[in-house]
């Protein structure tokens, strides 16, 4: 269902670029064709940084035990006796 919303909602951008691209080349087209192929870097640009940055390595994740040791580590959830007031 998640591909399925990507795609209108991509779809949806890509139709509007088109018409925009095409209102810019009908109304001057040499000036609006440099700036098309400039839009076109940029989004190849975004699209392999996007790409670079979603195969990166993650902080690693520990799940929990039955001793429950992932409460000793110091980045642990919060307790009732760490908040102020307490």
């Amino acid at each position: 269902m998640n591909y399925l919303w990507f795609f209108v909602v991509g779809g949806g951008a890509a139709l509007l670029g088109v018409a925009l691209a095409f209102g810019m080349i009908k109304q001057d087209g040499r000036r609006s064709v440099v700036a098309l192929a400039g839009a076109v870097v940029v989004a190849l640009g975004a699209l392999g940084l996007g790409l670079y940055v979603a195969s990166a390595p993650t902080a690693p994740l520990r799940g929990s035990d039955r001793e429950g040791s992932q409460n000793r580590l110091p980045a642990a959830a919060t307790t009732e006796k760490d908040l102020p007031g307490k």
